[in-house]
C-alpha cells in the first residue's frame, strides 16, 4: 500500500487538513510556499498508508508559526513515538518528568502534540479522562 502526504496546520485546534500530496517532497514544497495556503500558521506532514505512520515537522525557515526546531530538512517522527511522548507530557510520575525535562523534544511540546490528537489516535482517550 502506498502513502499519502497530508498538510496538516497546527494553527487550529484540532489540526485541520490543508493539503493532499502523492511524495514527501511536494507536501515539504507545499509548506516552503505555505505563505499563500496558511500565512502565518504551523505546518506540519502526515504520512498515511491505512492511518498515520509518521508526522514531520518542517524547518523553521520554512514555517511561519511553531516551535524553533534547530533542523534544516523535514525531521520524521513516528506516530507511535509522538502517542508515548503525548502521554508522558501528562505523567505525575516523577521518572517520566525527569525524562521529558533532559530530554530535547523541542519540535513536539505539549500543546503541539495536543492538536494533533486526532492524528495520533488519542482524541477519544482524552474525552474518557476525567
Amino acid at each position: 500500500m502506498s502513502s499519502s502526504y497530508y498538510v496538516l496546520c497546527l494553527s487550529h485546534d484540532p489540526a485541520i487538513l490543508s493539503t493532499e500530496h502523492i511524495t514527501p517532497g511536494d507536501a515539504a514544497d507545499t509548506i516552503r510556499a505555505g505563505r499563500e495556503l496558511h500565512p502565518g500558521c504551523d505546518l506540519v506532514i502526515e504520512e498515511v498508508s491505512g492511518g498515520p505512520i509518521e508526522i514531520g515537522c518542517s524547518p523553521a525557515e520554512t514555517r511561519n508559526a511553531g516551535p524553533r526546531c534547530h533542523h534544516r530538512d523535514v525531521e520524521w517522527t513516528e506516530v507511535e513515538w509522538l502517542r508515548l511522548l503525548s502521554r508522558a507530557h501528562t505523567s505525575t510520575d516523577p521518572k517520566v518528568v525527569d525524562a521529558l525535562r533532559q530530554g530535547r523534544f523541542t519540535c513536539w511540546p505539549p500543546d503541539r502534540l495536543h492538536r494533533l490528537r486526532g492524528s495520533l489516535g488519542i482524541e477519544d482517550e482524552v474525552r474518557e479522562r476525567p
